[in-house]
């Protein structure tokens, strides 16, 4: 009997789990270009203040926690948010340009993909900090690549001079 149930779970669900261990397959290119459309779209956004443009690029249920840890959750709040503050905290400041060399890639499940970087550090006392490290996750939904959840934080200058993997 426990040959029996063995093989059936071998012929059943052991190539389903096999499948599982490999992960996702590989981005194509053209999936990459697609991806980093809407980061673009988002980083140009952050100088023009066009944040009503947010739901061109992102879901409904975005999640966005902010550098300093509000937790705003779906869209109406993500733009309203980053209106406010943009229109008032960075109304002034300019972004730099989305740094390509610094996105990383990681496919973490068909149509679901997590975008690493840390920004390029700014001269001292630009405002409004001098370097940041955000994930983003996008799904792609209907053929678009599309942002669902961010987070941006402050990296601490002396604490990242002390990474002990580097």
């Amino acid at each position: 009997m426990k040959t029996l149930l063995l093989s059936m779970f071998v012929s059943l669900g052991g190539g389903q789990l096999a499948a599982a261990q490999t992960g996702p397959a590989p981005l194509p290119a053209a999936d990459k270009e697609a991806i980093v459309a809407p980061l673009q779209h988002f980083q140009k956004n952050l100088n023009d203040h066009k944040f009503a443009e947010m739901v061109d690029y992102t879901t409904p249920d975005i999640t966005s926690i902010t550098i300093v840890g509000m937790l705003w959750q779906g869209e109406p709040a993500v733009q309203k948010g980053h209106q406010v503050i943009f229109d008032s905290r960075y109304k002034n400041t300019t972004f730099p340009p989305l740094d390509m060399e610094a996105l990383s890639f990681q496919p973490i499940a068909p149509e679901v993909v997590l975008v690493v970087w840390v920004s390029k550090p700014l001269p001292p006392g630009a405002p409004p900090h001098p370097q940041t490290a955000s994930t983003t996750t996008l799904v792609k939904r209907q053929g678009r690549w599309l942002i669902t959840a961010f987070q941006n934080m402050l990296v601490d200058p002396q604490a990242a001079a002390d990474n002990p993997i580097r």
